[in-house]
């Protein structure tokens, strides 16, 4: 009996709340990159009709609570994240996991699903159906090649010519937005295109016509699928750069109603509220719609410490702000001098108490009519289960409560795609970069190991 009711939970997703597709969840998968209404979420998983966690299949809980369980002990991460990092970069045909039939199965199984879209477009696109199932609006796709700079701000690497660097990493966005779905995301990073585009980012070089070339195509492709880009940060040696190019970017895609392109400010540097001020200024002068995604940071490896705030508490007192201000319009100089001053905003992270404290303010100030911009969410799959669910759980009692509602919330998924080796690497400096983001799944494994019992036991 015991092994018949196990078994079962592996075959459904959930067992109640999700037999069907929600009305909430419906819009959301039709929506595309206009601005939507406003958010109605809630800050409270015990005022929800049912387990935000229902919707998510058994086998990704288990993953979640395994890896918690090795992200949160010092004694199994440094050892594991050594190893982790020896088979990603490992240029052994036997070390390689896509190659090892020995390393390959607990590789893809446990890393790769919870983390990774697919190896091809069948793959990305069961991927991303299963997300959207699951409630979200979408998910952000990204093209995993970069070039970092190490501690001397230096590039290593094989350095092939500036226009095969660039054609490869056109081609591969390319193919990335061909297996996006409409209204998802593309994320961007300029350094994908090569150590000579790299070096022209930190040199402060302008724009190359290449580049620009290869950014049209790119952008013509977005739009064609109605959706949108979001180009990461960087380090930052190479940021003002970065921002310098992106505005350009703005300038041209970012006019006549239409919205493609967001810059990403990162709110641990002592700067990040003058840099959003800097845009919005920009934007208003010079008539483009500005987009931001608001991220906590994360570059402190290797960052110049002088540039960020002293203290986490500090990064939390910038992050929050900003956040508070822009959801009502205030403390930034711009709004007194253009108060209808149109903008959008994405907010990308994984702390709880954030995105939660974001989510309940945009509820308060759109019941009040007093909702300055619409706040959409993301997180990284397989990091934050807990908050994006909840936010969708919320959005479909709301929509159960009054189904006229306006305010329907938008969660997004972002995730990696190529080969099991490629994703590694990608995932390796993700968790190098954001051990704050591993730190979020010690929080949530609580959520985790309740739902799990609910599914086993009944509550």
């Amino acid at each position: 009996m015991a092994k018949r009711i196990t078994k079962s939970i592996f075959k459904t997703s959930s067992l109640s709340c999700q037999n069907k597709p929600s009305t909430c969840s419906i819009l959301r998968r039709q929506s595309t990159y206009t601005p939507a209404p406003s958010h109605a979420v809630s800050i409270k998983p015990t005022e929800l009709s049912c387990s935000p966690l229902a919707r998510l299949p058994t086998s990704s809980i288990l993953r979640s609570l395994f890896l918690s369980i090795f992200f949160t002990n010092a004694a199994l991460f440094r050892p594991g994240l050594a190893i982790f990092g020896k088979i990603a970069n490992s240029r052994s045909a036997w070390l390689n996991p896509d190659n090892n039939p020995l390393i390959r199965p607990i590789t893809r199984k446990l890393i790769y699903d919870q983390f990774c879209a697919g190896k091809n477009r069948d793959e990305i696109s069961n991927t991303s159906s299963m997300i959207r199932d699951q409630g979200f609006t979408g998910i952000a796709l990204t093209y995993g090649r970069e070039v970092q700079l190490d501690k001397h701000n230096k590039t290593h690497g094989c350095q092939k010519s500036q226009e095969v660097e660039i054609e490869e990493w056109k081609n591969g966005n390319l193919e990335t937005i061909d297996m996006i779905g409409r209204g998802d995301w593309l994320a961007l990073k300029f350094t994908g295109a090569g150590v000579c585009i790299t070096e022209a980012l930190r040199e402060g070089k302008p724009v190359p016509a290449q580049f620009m070339q290869a950014m049209d195509e790119i952008c013509k492709g977005i739009a064609a699928k109605n959706c949108r880009i979001w180009v990461d940060a960087e380090q930052q040696a190479l940021q003002k750069s970065i921002d310098s190019w992106t505005f350009d970017l703005m300038r041209r895609y970012n006019i006549g109603g239409q919205l493609l392109i967001y810059s990403t400010v990162q709110a641990y540097l002592k700067s990040s509220r003058d840099k959003v001020q800097r845009q919005l200024e920009l934007a208003a002068k010079e008539g483009w719609r500005s987009g931001i995604k608001l991220v906590r940071g994360a570059y402190i490896a290797n960052d110049q410490r002088s540039l960020i705030h002293d203290t986490k508490a500090d990064t939390d007192a910038s992050y929050n702000g900003i956040v508070d201000d822009l959801l009502r319009g205030r403390n930034f100089p711009i709004f007194a001098s253009q108060p209808d001053l149109k903008f959008d905003l994405l907010l990308a992270g994984h702390n709880s108490k954030t995105i939660r404290t974001a989510a309940k303010l945009a509820n308060e100030l759109a019941s009040a009519g007093q909702l300055k911009v619409i706040p959409e969410f993301a997180q990284l799959q397989g990091m934050a289960d807990d908050i994006g669910c909840e936010l969708v759980q919320m959005g479909d009692d709301m929509v159960k409560e009054n189904p006229n509602t306006l305010f329907v919330p938008r969660v997004y998924k972002c995730l990696t795609w190529g080969s099991i080796q490629e994703c590694m690497q990608y995932l390796l400096r993700r968790l190098v970069e954001n051990r704050g983001a591993a730190d979020r799944m010690k929080e949530g494994a609580v959520q985790l190991r309740q739902e799990l019992r609910r599914r086993l036991v009944g509550f």
